[in-house]
């Protein structure tokens, strides 16, 4: 089976029991979407090549200006997978990262030793898209007083999902895929979720299965099955 935006459609339609695309041509495919978002956004639902062409890196270079940096996930990030130390990038941290939980955050703003970083450590931890990175009193430093340059720092990698939102599923394509190098020459097609943006079968299908459970779910709130109701004859003129 191919995973165009027609195929898929048509798939879903089809176990909907519309086989000639009248019911369900466009909400099939809505519902396709939702579920790729939401299950894109749940790292229980794949594994990290199954959904490729939405995994980002970015590089986040700390600046130290006092004993916290903080950080914000990118405006198209809908979760994020990891945060590392990457000794192949420029200025990569040279301690040591710690994640912590809320609690131990507060606790450590409290200034309870015990859930403090020492040493070369940073703690980190995160709200939602709100990240803190947290230096040990051991490094920190303030900022030179006559530059403002923080006296300490050093770059971290975080990887995060793109909102599939980002990715042209419905327009037409040509030439090399910059994702698989898939080569769609010069035919003009619809792209392959699999050949042309790397997505796994399983991940799609699951997708796809999610996506006609939510169908079935809103027919059944939008045309519950109906009931014979006897209305009571007021009229005195009996029964039509």
């Amino acid at each position: 089976m191919k995973f165009t935006k027609n195929t898929i459609m048509l798939d879903i339609a089809k176990r909907m029991g519309d086989n000639e695309l009248k019911l369900y041509k466009y909400r099939a495919w809505s519902a396709f979407q939702n579920t790729l978002a939401t299950l894109a956004a749940d790292r229980t639902a794949w594994e990290r090549q199954e959904i490729s062409p939405l995994l980002r890196t970015v590089v986040i270079d700390m600046e130290f200006e006092d004993a916290a940096f903080p950080f914000a996930l990118p405006a198209d990030a809908i979760a994020f997978t990891d945060v590392w130390i990457d000794p192949s990038v420029a200025n990569a941290w040279g301690g040591i990262i710690k994640r912590i939980d809320e609690m131990d955050a507060q606790r450590a703003s409290t200034g309870e030793i015990a859930f403090m970083p020492a040493g070369n450590e940073i703690f980190w931890y995160n709200i939602g898209d709100e990240f803190r990175f947290i230096l040990s009193t051991d490094m920190y430093k303030k900022p030179d007083a006559d530059t403002g340059t923080p006296a300490e720092g050093g770059a971290l990698s975080l990887e995060y999902v793109a909102d599939p939102a980002t990715l042209d599923l419905e327009t037409a394509v040509v030439d090399i895929s910059p994702y698989t190098g898939f080569d769609a020459e010069e035919s003009g097609i619809l792209p392959d979720l699999i050949d042309w943006f790397g997505f796994s079968s399983r991940f799609l299908y699951r997708c796809i299965n999610d996506a006609i459970v939510m169908l079935v779910a809103e027919n059944q709130v939008a045309r519950p099955e109906e009931k014979a109701i006897d209305i009571e004859d007021t009229s005195g003129m009996g029964a039509v």
